[in-house]
């Protein structure tokens, strides 16, 4: 079997089908198709896309290589109408600007066309992709659920239909009006070998029965209309076949291929006959019989009055060729002969042109020259004897529907086909020689151009992997952006949000800080420890970056600029890993306490795109714009986390003197004192005191305790370890520790009860005491304390049941002191304005009075 140079051009896609699902009707450029769903298809054939080679479509289809290839262009019908059951058999009216439809719920539809189509009839949707119609249920013009095949015929409505193994050909005037008006029926009883009835339905679906009218030379519809569009009969033939009533009045004949193999026939305008009792006589009648379904019937070879040849195939291979003769063997006239051949099957789908028969076998597409088999039929002169036929591959394979052939403006023949995997293709033949056969290539340049052909789709299959790596990496790109801004949300709705983490509450992702002393080389420095917790759903991939600010309060007369920023950038962190990490406290000034510590997550915008990446413009303009950079949380420490307990270091390796006092830094810093004033006392220990009611520390703190020693003891331990609540590592209300310049300090927590302060009754308050010989030590403590308090009293609101009554005589007394330390601290300002030396210490020692006075009896916090 030769192999003929073809081409095949890619229309569109639209999905998996069955082969005896799809119907395909063509008219002029316009294309009406359904694959057996609700849809009907309508497509303009003029487009143009991918062209693949004929020689190379098999190969391609098997291999899967042209599916790529291919899907890189995609055409979208232009419109689709939808019906609401799924459609199963098209025809179109004589005029062509309506169309029928035979749905599976047993409705017949007769709807315009678009764009012609009122807007009262149907619902219009219009997209970017093209206009979808839908269609009303008040187009039916028939309900019957035994109708099998309808075909219309000058302006006549031809249904087939079958009923309790009866066969029924009902004739309808075309629906101008309903409802409709029958006009005749004829009846055909099945044969036993191929019983049809209602349970039996299902098994004919494979091989529905075939409807197609034959007009004869010279009829009005076949002048007016294009000619191949109609198949039609030379009048001698026509004559012969179908009776001198039919040929005189030009009337059409339907010819219908049954599933059982017979093909009948019977005219349209000759008026039905009675029988010899009176009886009408049905003018249906047999013309052969195939043996096996009849897949298509056609006319071809066209002579000097039109087609000479009535052509039908069966779904197994057999072919069926019906030609008038002038003489038989005998000499005498003859009327017609009739031919059979046999090709090879199984046939699904065929259509004829003026020499040609186009057959798919699913395998393959082929083409068989019908005037070589009509003269090797004559050579012989034998009738109804099976040849076996040779045909020409196209090399299109999985073809389950034909429509065509036409020749298009350069003169190549055309066959549009819809593929078992639903693709409308174009297959284009070249116009055939003088002698009727179709061009080959030489066997010298078929291989050269297989081979072209090849390395042109390996080049495009390149370009695809190309195009489909760099469309991974947009992709990975995005999923790292869609992952960024996610972490980003959970970490701004939880910004600023410091009482749910002071409380214990979890977030998503947090960070905390720990303050350590840490011995190194026999030198001790205060460190923090944080802790990065990944608690929520997302992963932090490469790019983030743990941003740790470091910015003290209060700055010593040698530390201009002593805020530090450290980063530590790690590869991944999954959901419920942690990251630890630590931080000196101490810099090169010393260090200053209380500091505030800022952590945030940073990511770096080039992380987005992986070091490979195929994008470099793109990855150096975000490396360019920066990071993104959310907050977590942020972090104090003062004295109380920098306090050193006896029994948790050596003694050896304390170190006097290696920080600024905070009380010299603060005065320095105003120029109240000189840089030779020393911040410890010579006369004994200072002391200073905060008093707060216990009511309001158990009510804050949560403490179920009831014996004052373990309240004290419980409070002093939120003190010193404010995180190890509930695994107390103090056991006593009096702690001694060192201070972080290394001088001692006793913090004690005691119950006292004030008789004389409110008209209730005595008021039971805790007493927090300070004591060292630091001035330093004790202002930062003091501070550290009411910092503290200061937080539980903000971030949750206090539920008493009434307030405190005062008595307005301690009231009094507490003002009265005030205002006469106010006064000292006026005449300590007149005098520093006056300058000196001597006035300067001299006021010194009054503030400092001043202070630990204001301390030693303060007010008690309620």
């Amino acid at each position: 079997m030769d192999a003929v140079r073809c081409s095949v051009e890619y229309l569109s896609e639209f999905g998996d089908c069955q082969s005896h699902s799809v119907r395909i009707v063509q008219d002029g450029t316009s294309l009406f198709l359904t694959s057996g769903d609700r849809d009907v298809l309508i497509f303009n054939v003029q487009e143009r896309r991918v062209t693949a080679s004929g020689y190379l479509f098999s190969f391609l289809c098997s291999t899967k290589r042209l599916s790529s290839m291919l899907t890189l262009i995609h055409v979208v019908f232009q419109t689709v109408m939808q019906f609401d059951a799924s459609v199963i058999n098209l025809a179109l009216s004589d005029d062509k600007h309506r169309l029928y439809a035979l749905c599976l719920n047993g409705g017949l539809y007769c709807t315009l066309i678009p764009p012609q189509i009122s807007s009262s009839s149907v619902l219009v949707n219009k997209s970017s992709d093209g206009v979808l119609y839908t269609v009303p249920d008040d187009s039916i013009v028939l309900k019957n659920a035994s109708l099998q095949a309808f075909t219309v015929v000058e302006k006549i409505l031809v249904t087939l239909s079958i009923h309790k193994s009866v066969w029924s050909f009902d004739l309808y005037e075309e629906p101008g009006s309903r409802p409709l008006h029958k006009l005749a029926c004829f009846q055909v009883v099945t044969l036993n070998t191929c019983c049809l009835s209602k349970t039996e339905k299902d098994k004919s679906v494979s091989s529905p029965p075939v409807l197609t009218c034959i007009y004869p030379e010279g009829s009005t519809s076949v002048s007016t209309h294009k000619s191949d569009l109609l198949p039609y009969l030379e009048p001698h033939l026509f004559r012969l076949l179908f009776g001198v009533d039919a040929s005189l009045v030009n009337s059409p004949v339907i010819l219908c291929g049954l599933p059982d193999g017979r093909i009948c026939c019977f005219p349209l305008f000759v008026p039905t006959l009675a029988g010899p009792r009176g009886e009408q006589r049905s003018p249906v009648r047999v013309l052969q019989s195939l043996e096996q379904p009849v897949v298509f019937i056609g006319t071809c070879i066209s002579g000097e009055h039109g087609p000479q040849c009535l052509v039908a195939v069966g779904q197994r291979g057999k072919l069926l060729m019906v030609k008038s003769k002038q003489t038989s063997l005998e000499g005498k006239k003859a009327d017609y002969s009739f031919n059979e051949h046999t090709v090879r099957g199984p046939v699904l789908c065929a259509c004829v042109d003026d020499k040609w028969l186009y057959y798919s076998s699913l395998n393959d597409l082929h083409a068989l020259q019908l005037t070589t088999a009509s003269s090797s039929s004559e050579a012989t002169g034998t009738e109804s004897q099976l040849q076996a036929l040779t045909s020409d591959s196209l090399g299109v394979c999985r073809v389950i529907a034909l429509a065509g052939p036409y020749t298009n403006s350069t003169g190549s023949v055309q066959l549009l086909a819809v593929s078992l995997s639903g693709r409308l293709l174009c297959v284009n033949l070249p116009q055939g020689s003088e002698n009727g056969n179709v061009p080959r290539l030489p066997s010298s340049l078929a291989g050269q151009r297989v081979k072209d052909l090849l390395a042109s789709i390996a080049n495009i299959w390149e370009r695809a992997e190309s195009l489909k790596h760099k469309l991974q990496e947009k992709n990975e790109s995005l999923k790292r952006l869609n992952q960024v801004i996610n972490v980003c949300s959970l970490l701004l709705d939880n910004h600023g949000n410091e009482k749910a983490c002071d409380v214990g509450t979890k977030l998503p992702i947090s960070c905390r800080g720990v303050a350590r002393w840490s011995s190194l080389l026999q030198r001790d420095s205060l460190t923090l420890t944080c802790v990065l917790e990944n608690s929520s759903g997302c992963t932090l991939e490469h790019g983030w970056t743990l941003c740790i600010q470091v910015h003290p309060l209060s700055k010593g007369p040698n530390m201009e600029d002593s805020s530090r920023t450290y980063s530590f950038p790690f590869k991944k962190l999954d959901s419920g890993q942690k990251l630890d990490v630590t931080i000196p406290l101490e810099s090169t000034g010393g260090l200053s306490l209380p500091v505030k510590v800022y952590c945030s997550l940073a990511f770096s915008l080039s992380a987005l795109f992986s070091p490979e990446a195929s994008s470099p413009g793109v990855s150096q303009l975000l490396t360019e714009m920066g990071s993104i950079s959310a907050p977590l949380s942020t972090l104090t420490v003062d004295w109380l986390d920098a306090l050193r307990l006896e029994g948790s270091f050596s003694h050896g390796n304390i170190r006097h003197n290696t920080v600024t006092n905070g009380i010299q830094a603060f005065l320095h810093s105003r120029g109240v004192l000189t840089k030779d004033s020393d911040t410890t006392t010579k006369s004994g220990p200072i002391t200073v005191m905060v008093r707060v009611s216990s009511e309001l520390l158990k009510t804050k703190l949560h403490l179920s305790a009831t014996r004052s020693p373990e309240t004290c003891v419980s409070v002093l331990n939120w003190l010193v370890s404010p995180e190890a609540i509930g695994q107390p590592s103090v056991q006593s209300p009096v702690i001694c520790a060192y201070s972080p310049d290394g001088c001692s300090v006793k913090l004690l927590v005691k119950e006292v009860t004030l008789g004389d302060f409110c008209s209730d009754g005595p008021l039971e308050v805790l007493e927090i005491r300070v004591e060292s010989t630091s001035v330093a030590a004790v202002c930062g403590l003091h501070h550290a304390i009411l910092r503290r308090l200061q937080v539980l009293l903000r971030d949750s609101a206090l539920k008493c049941g009434h307030i405190k009554q005062l008595k307005a005589q301690s009231l009094f007394e507490a003002v009265r002191h005030v205002e006469s330390l106010f006064k000292d601290l006026q005449d300590a300002q007149n005098q520093a304005a006056l300058g000196g030396t001597m006035k300067m210490k001299k006021n010194s020692e009054i503030l400092f009075r001043i202070f630990l006075q204001l301390r030693a009896n303060p007010l008690v916090i309620l």
